[in-house]
């Protein structure tokens, strides 16, 4: 895939600060004070904000994979593939595994 060094490396750096404040988040909840109740709407925020962070990472690593590949990308049925001649054409479903 033809992508920008600059934006790699931008992702790059937004992967850096991801995981920074990962490690922040990671450091704040071993410090909370235990046992905590299950309602504590700090300790919950601070949980759902890991998961969040954690999703962003798993997709800037699975972009960053893509864009060093050779292999072409997925294409998902319901999306066009422009033609050189400038006719689109629907890409047709991807084999199923299953």
């Amino acid at each position: 895939m033809d992508v920008s060094k600059r934006f790699l490396g931008d992702c790059a750096q937004m992967a850096a600060e991801i995981d920074s404040a990962t490690r922040d988040i990671a450091c704040e909840m071993r410090e909370f004070p235990t046992p905590f109740p299950a309602c504590d709407v700090h300790f919950t925020r601070l949980s759902e904000e890991r998961s969040r962070l954690q999703r962003m990472t798993t997709a800037l690593e699975a972009f960053s994979a893509a864009a060093h590949s050779e292999a072409s990308p997925l294409i998902y049925p319901r999306d066009t593939v422009y033609l050189p001649d400038g006719t689109k054409q629907y890409h047709p479903a991807p084999a199923s595994n299953c």
